[in-house]
């Protein structure tokens, strides 16, 4: 399965040092006006099995006391080049590492186009 974001598993590390179960965090993102919050949405976000909005970034942000910037790993905070970063961390360890690099590096673009350009349409 392809991850679907990125910060799932900085919210983790974020809630657990603040010793929250995922349920604890369900029930104060709720309070914070965040209706659909439950706690199987916190584990599927904390899996990376979900995208996640804008809206619910500010709640979850709100939520574990932290600025919007801490919900993300520090190598696509530091990153020279964000794109690269942000498919590499979204990239499973099943394979879709190889197809992000091949996406998104000016290499694989080159690569794409080869395969694309052989392939009938």
């Amino acid at each position: 399965m392809r991850n679907r974001n990125v910060i799932g598993p900085e919210i983790r590390r974020l809630r657990s040092r603040r010793e929250m179960s995922q349920n604890d965090l369900a029930i104060k993102l709720q309070i914070l006006g965040m209706e659909e919050a439950t706690r199987g949405k916190v584990s599927k976000i904390e899996a990376r099995r979900v995208c996640v909005s804008d809206d619910d970034l500010m709640f979850i942000a709100r939520a574990l006391g932290v600025g919007l910037e801490e919900l993300y790993p520090d190598f696509i905070r530091g990153a020279k080049r964000l794109y690269d970063a942000i498919c590499t961390a979204k990239a499973s360890r099943y394979g879709l590492y190889f197809f992000c690099l091949l996406s998104c590096s000016q290499t694989g673009a080159g690569v794409l186009d080869f395969v694309f350009s052989i392939t009938p349409v």
